[in-house]
């Protein structure tokens, strides 16, 4: 009996023995298992945390390019990616809205400097030189008012400002009154409908100078005893602005670009008629943050119409 018992608990304490060192490689297997696994899994987010680290202006076009199954790690990554195209794209606008924004200045600053020069190096310059100098002048010197005037407007559009709600009529009547001195002088008669009671929630100031660069446009570009229409209603949850002219008309490869700033349809007309290439794309600029839309059709030869989709008030 006595070696029986011997023999059970020695049996035992083998098979207690076996078993720890089973858990304990049981444990180190999977807890290597799980620390591989881990590191497989977090391996994207180490990625996404180094290039986190290394974004810079310069470094925007690089992407995670993340592959695997779609699951919670890889909408990350790819949200990540889209987020970096979106600020590499707002980061080649800006770049390129500040080179033309230079351009822009350079041009009238160079006449400035140029007639300056010539009446300076002439020993025999007269009085009357000078006063055949000034309506250069006040030319380059108006171009350069109304582009850094267009400058801040755009600034002003991009920050939030106040809105409240106003009456459409008003504002439209202001614009289209104000736009009749320069419509007489093309030559150009400029009319004015409003269907019904409209309310929106604006800044006046910007919208009516919304509203007046696409009246300006359309006079600018017009032709001798042609007209310019605004019409105002309501459609649906919008208030509609249609501003029709009888003018020159957009070809059909410039109207994907026309809101863009400083793009000009012919750029030497532009010039001649004091445009800056701001005039639409600020008018766009302010229609989207007013929670709205803008859309054009042109005919060359026939003329455009722009429209204006603005949020009723409540909706």
């Amino acid at each position: 009996m006595l070696v029986l018992e011997q023999v059970q608990t020695s049996a035992l304490t083998e098979v207690r023995l076996v078993s720890l060192i089973a858990v304990g490689i049981s444990v180190l297997v999977g807890a290597a298992g799980a620390y591989w696994i881990t590191r497989r899994a977090l391996l994207p987010l180490q990625r996404l945390n180094r290039l986190v680290q290394e974004i810079r202006a310069e470094t925007l076009d690089r992407r995670l390019e993340l592959r695997g199954p779609p699951d919670e790690v890889k909408a990350l990554a790819d949200a990540f990616d889209e987020m970096l195209e979106r600020l590499e794209q707002a980061f080649e606008q800006q770049s390129r809205f500040v080179a033309d924004a230079a351009h822009e200045l350079r041009t009238p600053l160079a006449a400035l400097r140029t007639n300056l020069e010539v009446i300076q190096q002439d020993p025999n310059a007269t009085v009357s030189d000078y006063r055949e100098m000034v309506p250069t002048l006040e030319r380059a010197l108006d171009r350069m008012e109304r582009l850094v005037e267009d400058l801040l407007l755009l600034a002003k559009a991009e920050r939030e400002t106040d809105r409240e709600p106003v009456s459409l009529e008003i504002i439209l009547t202001e614009v289209v009154d104000q736009m009749k001195e320069m419509a007489n002088a093309y030559d150009v008669a400029l009319g004015l409908s409003i269907l019904g009671e409209l309310t929106v929630l604006a800044e006046p100031s910007l919208l009516a100078r919304a509203v007046g660069n696409l009246i300006e446009n359309g006079i600018r570009y017009n032709r001798p005893g042609g007209s310019v229409t605004v019409k105002a209603y309501q459609e649906a949850n919008n208030v509609v602005v249609k501003v029709r002219d009888t003018g020159i008309g957009i070809p059909s490869k410039d109207l994907p670009h026309i809101f863009e700033r400083f793009y000009r349809v012919d750029r030497s007309r532009s010039r001649h008629r004091g445009g800056a290439g701001l005039g639409l794309s600020i008018a766009a600029r302010i229609v989207e943050f007013h929670g709205g839309r803008i859309g054009v059709e042109s005919t060359p030869g026939e003329g455009s119409t722009f429209t204006l989709f603005l949020p009723c008030l409540g909706s």
